[in-house]
């Protein structure tokens, strides 16, 4: 990895947006932080949090109107629906509903804040897990809003989306990072990954062995192996993949107060990492 301050070609770079609780918070706090260092990067690649940054950043949304779009409230509220009531039980004792929320709420978000837009020719790729096939699946064409939401959708927690007759799940569940599909790509030398971490302690923590730690170990070992495959696969074929990470509290789901802060350090992990024009 290069030591920072460097920069890479913007043409033929890549930036990949990982999956994280909100982590769409940091994620448009780094794509601000590039647009300020004069950064604009061939293409960009993002699964769950990282689909929503990059979908409002590659809908022309830069600067304030992107921090404000991240940060505000509605985003976030826009995943809860009053039915979780009469699915939480079915969800709980696996006798009926896939998921807890359905998340047209998001979608319809998504549709009042940047139109009935399509992610054809928008230079992004969108992953999601196709149930079906049982397949990592990269999108580039679509509605965008519904593969945002079908990106989003982590298993139990929200329903299977049907997007275009197919069935997705969240991008994140065996791509947190998605950039395999860039490997092979001849206009691409770099692929930037920005990465969230958060500052240890600062999340709900319990004493006690819970499914949620289990599941959640399970998950993040499985895609600790992959993601060490595919930086293999990345060697071998001669690209540079610089991992960028941004520590940040951890977001509050039911409040606003830490995003400002995990903006910021976002903010400041691009502007650190990337030298000025």
């Amino acid at each position: 990895m290069p030591e920072p301050p460097f920069r890479p070609v913007p043409t033929r770079t890549a930036v990949v947006l990982g999956s994280s609780l909100l982590g769409v918070y940091a994620h448009a706090g780094f794509l601000n932080g590039l647009g300020q260092r004069g950064f604009e990067p061939a293409r960009l690649a993002g699964a769950s949090a990282g689909a929503l940054a990059g979908a409002l950043h590659a809908c022309g949304l830069r600067g304030d109107d992107l921090k404000h779009a991240a940060l505000d409230p509605k985003m976030r509220w826009s995943y809860f629906d009053p039915g979780f009531i009469w699915r939480m039980p079915g969800v709980g004792t696996v006798l009926w509903a896939n998921g807890i929320f359905h998340g047209k709420g998001k979608v319809r978000h998504l549709r009042r804040l940047l139109g009935d837009v399509r992610l054809d020719d928008r230079q992004l790729d969108i992953a999601v897990t196709d149930v079906e096939t049982n397949e990592i699946v990269i999108r580039t064409t679509g509605p965008l809003p519904e593969l945002v939401m079908a990106s989003c959708a982590v298993p139990g927690l929200f329903t299977i989306q049907d997007v275009d007759g197919h069935r997705y799940l969240d991008g994140g569940i065996a791509a947190e990072y998605p950039f395999e599909h860039l490997i092979n790509r001849d206009d691409i030398d770099t692929i930037l990954i920005h990465r969230i971490q958060h500052v240890e302690n600062s999340s709900p923590v319990v004493n006690w062995e819970t499914v949620a730690k289990a599941v959640g170990c399970t998950h993040h070992t499985a895609c600790k192996a992959l993601h060490e495959h595919r930086l293999r696969l990345a060697a071998e074929r001669g690209k540079q993949v610089v991992e960028l990470v941004s520590t940040t509290p951890f977001p509050s789901i039911f409040s606003n107060r830490r995003a400002p802060a995990c903006y910021e350090a976002g903010l400041q992990t691009a502007l650190d990492a990337l030298s000025p024009a």
